[in-house]
């Protein structure tokens, strides 16, 4: 058995999946690692290059190719074939950092067990790099390699949400819960970093900056054009998020999770009411339907026992966008919301210079 599984979903990537693929490869330990690469119907040369590395590491790569169902529905089919005691997720853009791949595995042995394994990652720009810790605000509260309870974690208030490139999942776990991912959309890595914390119950925290994050490219989902342009399909992602929350969320026994869970569900909602209350032009808002966005999300909410769902600009600039919007049926004038803007821009950028 292998003891991580590293999962490459690949929607026409020819040019980035050598780098992605190579950065494993380096490793001394690759006796221990499997690499699933799952060709998403790509138009380009993708599986020809995956292939050729099935050819080559015919013990160590392994190719899934399939009609493109986006995102999810390449998790979807890998999961049930991984064979690694561990799984994690690399975006076929992005790399591992290859000279920390046998660190991240001796982490993996000596916690076998842990449900959940966190690490930092690091954001690739065209210029400059950055390392993002699993803290928020500068908080550095936990010890690496300690085993902790969920629970404590969830409750401490350092961490607010977790973020894809920085998690790796017992794979057992997952199958137990019988976890799937939405398919046919984009944004599902937040359903990888949500619905397993319903039944992760240990943690541990590992000083491996192990995930190179390539945030360069142009093109790719997280670019806030494409964002703007894609908002139906995070809107989609929020909703089933909420719906997964407000039918699990009775079987929950710790009120500690419940909430934290809850929390991430309303932090979902905020960022989406945030991108059309505020980002969105004139032209899109007037084409975007969203009363009717709006008219979901409430009931959503009130089905996961969010009361009173406030969207400030942001945690310092109290402006509420929604309880405008509701009061008076329109969003702030144009003016407005680019001192708004302007000013969140500011304090953002003030932000990074104190805690990073």
């Amino acid at each position: 058995m292998k003891l991580l599984s590293v999962i490459v979903p690949a929607y026409n990537m020819e040019e980035y999946l050598e780098q992605c693929v190579e950065s494993i490869l380096r490793t001394p330990s690759l006796a221990q690692v499997e690499i699933v690469v799952v060709n998403d119907g790509s138009k380009d040369r993708t599986l020809r290059v995956a292939r050729q590395y099935e050819e080559r590491y015919p013990d160590t790569v392994r190719i899934i190719d399939k009609e493109n169902g986006n995102y999810g529905s390449t998790i979807n089919a890998a999961l049930p074939i991984v064979r690694g005691k561990y799984v994690k997720i690399l975006d076929a853009d992005d790399c591992f950092d290859g000279s920390r791949v046998a660190e991240m595995l001796a982490f993996l042995r000596k916690m076998e067990g842990v449900d959940m394994v966190i690490t930092p990652f690091v954001e690739v720009g065209r210029r400059k790099e950055r390392r993002v810790e699993y803290n928020i605000y500068g908080r550095k509260i936990y010890e690496y390699g300690k085993v902790y309870d969920a629970d404590k974690v969830f409750v401490d208030g350092a961490i607010r949400f977790f973020m894809m490139h920085s998690v790796c999942y017992r794979t057992a776990l997952l199958r137990e819960m019988a976890y799937r991912q939405s398919e046919g959309v984009s944004y599902t890595d937040q359903e990888w970093v949500f619905y397993p914390l319903f039944r992760v119950a240990t943690i541990a925290f590992a000083d491996i900056p192990l995930y190179r994050y390539n945030v360069a490219r142009e093109g790719q989902t997280m670019d806030i054009k494409v964002q703007m342009r894609s908002l139906s399909q995070l809107v989609t992602v929020t909703e089933n998020m909420a719906l997964y929350f407000a039918e699990s969320s009775d079987r929950l026994s710790s009120e500690v999770r419940k909430a934290f869970l809850r929390n991430i569900v309303a932090d979902r909602m905020r960022i989406l009411y945030r991108k059309y209350l505020l980002g969105m032009d004139k032209t899109q808002f007037a084409k975007s339907s969203f009363a009717g966005v709006d008219e979901r999300l409430n009931v959503l909410a009130e089905e996961c026992g969010i009361e009173n769902l406030s969207v400030p600009v942001n945690n310092l600039l109290p402006v509420d966008l929604l309880r405008h919007w509701r009061r008076c049926g329109r969003r702030y004038t144009t003016f407005t919301r680019w001192v708004l803007r302007t000013i969140d821009s500011f304090m953002v950028a003030l932000h990074a210079m104190i805690f990073r």
